[in-house]
């Protein structure tokens, strides 16, 4: 017969489920289905799941080579080279894998060579990028404790030469970013700060540096070894540590502000067209966005103790964190969280002193009240309430008065919210009942009653009025 005429059965499973063609490069997902490499990587940029099981995939999702379908649909080409069927040929390995492990090698390697470490240190980057199988691969490999190791030397010539500063300013910028990249395993950092006792000293260093994105960097890896390991190392913070957050913290202020160009425009807005793909380089307003929020949980944390809360105030932390939350206009993270310090930093008299001395702190708590979430208003609530307990009485209600805080304390007593927020606003206006008489804005009747009606009595209320 000839063979022209005569038809070629391909098997099944040789053909991608995608392309409908025999597959060149087959790989399988964590789904466990087999796809052509090209075919799934090109679906999953548009499409985060599997084609045929619907399971969710993210677009770095690792895809394991199957070298065994692939070996025979070669075999399979071979033999049926005189129809006319090409063979495909091996393909080469994907950057990746084994990339990573010469990079790895080559980073120990060229310890002590400046030029080919840097080079090392941007190839490792880009892999990095790449995927979260990538990332993985580079902390199996202690990529994060050769950073480390590294960020230590390099602010230790830093420091003590100054003509280093140029050799070794590139490679500790590359560190540091591909260290923000990969990240600390959670089970190490309490082991890392244990071996490496300089590291705080040189994040502290890094802090005070004029690099704005370095800071951010520094940050974020910063809360990574903190936030797991012991609290005596977390209550001991230095103060220029502390120095170094709020000062970046200020920096963070006056890009909103656009007082300072050179901070506002390292801040990219994200592109939500290429949301889903690997970047090719950093977005640098997720970064400082993350930066913010780890900067404040290190604050939060760290201000449980009265030696931290002294530290912070001295170092304008209550203005600064003021200034932050009207900037970052009411982002439910971070107000939280701004609230929460400053609650902890009101515990004392400077705290409390610093908090009425801004013109607009008692406005901006106000504000925020009933408008963010629960966790903000009892923070809001607790700051307000211990200011006006502790502080003096005229300046406060004076203050109170003209940020309209006692309208906000008559809603908080009559909207559906919990006892605990009724009761604190209560304290607040059965405290001060015989100075907001003195003011004409005020409803004294309203205060008079709602004082006196029970919980229930308001709640009844409240349903009544909305219609429930």
């Amino acid at each position: 017969m000839d063979h022209e005429e005569e038809e070629i059965e391909i098997p099944n499973y040789f053909i991608c489920p995608i392309s409908l063609e025999i597959m060149k490069d087959p790989v399988t997902t964590a789904s466990g289905i087999t796809y052509d490499r090209q075919s799934i990587v090109q679906w999953l940029e548009k499409v985060p799941s599997c084609p045929v099981t619907k399971q969710p995939l993210p677009v770095d999702s690792d895809l394991t080579p199957n070298h065994m379908l692939r070996r025979l649909i070669q075999y399979w080409c071979v033999e049926n080279a005189t129809h006319g069927v090409v063979r495909i040929p091996t393909p080469r390995a994907p950057p990746g894998k084994l990339n990573i492990v010469e990079e790895i090698k080559n980073l120990k390697k060229f310890g002590q060579e400046a030029s080919r470490r840097e080079d090392t240190l941007k190839k490792l980057e880009v892999l990095a990028m790449e995927g979260e199988g990538n990332r993985r691969q580079m902390c199996e490999g202690d990529v994060h404790k050769s950073l480390i190791l590294f960020i230590v030397n390099c602010t230790r010539e830093e420091e003590e030469q100054e003509e280093g500063q140029r050799r070794t300013k590139g490679q500790l910028d590359e560190s540091l970013r591909l260290l923000y990249l990969i990240g600390i395993p959670l089970d190490e950092a309490r082991t890392i700060l244990i071996e490496n006792d300089r590291i705080l000293e040189s994040l502290t260093w890094v802090l005070n540096q004029q690099d704005f994105l370095n800071k951010a960097y520094t940050i974020v890896l910063l809360r990574n070894l903190t936030e797991n390991t012991s609290s005596h190392i977390v209550e001991r913070l230095s103060a220029e540590i502390f120095k170094g957050i709020i000062g970046f913290l200020k920096d963070v202020v006056s890009s909103f502000n656009r007082v300072n160009p050179s901070v506002s425009a390292t801040v990219q807005p994200s592109n939500s067209r290429v949301r889903n793909k690997a970047p090719s380089k950093l977005d640098h307003s997720v970064v400082i966005k993350q930066a913010v929020t780890a900067a404040l949980m290190i604050l939060l944390e760290t201000s449980s103790w009265s030696r931290n809360r002294t530290i912070l105030v001295d170092l304008d932390a209550v203005s600064e964190l003021i200034e932050l939350e009207i900037s970052s206009a009411g982002e439910k993270r971070t107000t939280e969280l701004v609230l929460g310090i400053l609650s902890r930093l009101c515990c004392c008299a400077d705290g409390r002193a610093e908090f009425l001395a801004h013109r607009l702190g008692i406005a901006i708590v106000t504000k925020r009240l009933l408008r963010v979430s629960a966790a903000a208003d009892d923070r809001a609530l607790s700051i307000l309430s211990t200011v006006s307990k502790y502080s003096p009485e005229s300046e406060v209600v004076e203050e109170m008065v003209s940020a309209r805080t006692v309208d906000k304390l008559f809603n908080v007593l009559r909207t559906d919210c919990s006892l605990s927020l009724k009761e604190k606003a209560k304290e607040i206006l059965r405290d001060h009942f015989d100075e907001w008489k003195k003011f004409p804005c005020i409803d004294v009747a309203l205060l008079t009653k709602l004082l006196s009606s029970s919980p229930k009595d308001l709640l009844t209320e409240y349903y009544s009025r909305v219609g429930v």
